[in-house]
């Protein structure tokens, strides 16, 4: 369970539990590879959501159609800790979880405590190397410690940075299917179609959002940017497809703030504040 309160609650919510949605941080930041200060990212995304104008043109809805408790931070002294942390969270928290991370490797934790059928990430990379630099677990090895160990699927969408080892397994793995950046860009209709036909008849999905997969001209505060990424909008849209299934939990994580001037964490806020809005809304039409 979370055992630290931030001063800064997401979108100034209350940080009592009981909402229909609880929010809290994972500020891990031990396995990065290239740049770190993910551990920053949470209170950073925090901080630019208090000046984020709430009501939303996609959705209609606003501030107060939001039931978010903010709790927040679990510890992250180790990797095995962090992770314990989450899934403990989230198997004792009841609503609909949300977390802010912290480096890639959380969402592990989430999904040992979910189970779902399937998890979509958005992402530059796809996650699936065996190990990096001698570690067997990390932000560039969660997904498939998670297909491995969960027996679930996986669609990664808006990949465009990858290694021939992962080339290799994503073409000989039955479990996982990705969708490049440049097929969203050239025919989002398209994408659509194909994220709608992953999901179909699946009763759980878990969304997780690496900011890395917009351009690094949207998110250049990120722990390994790439060009030939998502535009905001774009993400959001595709994100809407998602939402439209039964989704069961969600992070957003890989915000390194020191690395401009608010921007990332900024564009972060606003792509969690409308992904929640966006699931809202498509439980009201269903």
């Amino acid at each position: 369970m979370p055992t630290k309160q931030s001063l800064l609650t997401f979108l100034d919510k209350p940080s009592e539990p009981g909402s229909n949605f609880f929010l809290f941080a994972a500020p891990l930041d031990i396995t990065t590879s290239n740049r770190s200060g993910a551990r920053f990212g949470p209170n950073a995304v925090r901080r630019e959501s208090s000046f984020l104008d709430t009501y939303s043109a996609r959705s209609k809805l606003d501030w107060e159609d939001l039931a978010l408790g903010d709790i927040g931070d679990v510890e992250c002294n180790t990797v095995d800790f962090c992770l314990a942390n989450i899934e403990d969270t989230i198997r004792e928290t009841c609503g609909f979880p949300v977390m802010i991370g912290g480096e890639h490797t959380i969402t592990l934790g989430a999904l040992r405590a979910l189970r779902p059928e399937i998890i979509v990430v958005f992402d530059a990379h796809l996650d699936v190397r065996d190990e990096l630099f001698g570690e067997y677990l990390c932000h560039a090895t969660y997904l498939r410690r998670a297909l491995e160990e969960l027996d679930c699927k996986a669609l990664v969408v808006g990949a465009r940075a990858f290694s021939g080892e992962e080339i290799e397994y994503a073409g000989e793995s039955s479990n996982l299917s990705y969708i490049t950046a440049h097929e969203v860009i050239r025919d989002s209709k398209k994408a659509h179609r194909l994220i709608d036909e992953n999901l179909e008849s699946v009763d759980s999905v878990y969304l997780s959002i690496d900011l890395d997969v917009l351009d690094p001209a949207y998110a250049p505060a990120v722990g390994n940017p790439h060009p030939e990424g998502l535009s905001t909008k774009t993400l959001l849209d595709a994100i809407d497809i998602v939402m439209r299934n039964k989704v069961v939990g969600m992070d957003l994580n890989e915000v390194y703030p020191h690395y401009d001037t608010g921007i990332t964490a900024t564009v972060a806020a606003y792509v969690l504040m409308e992904s929640l809005y966006s699931y809202l809304r498509q439980r009201k039409q269903l």
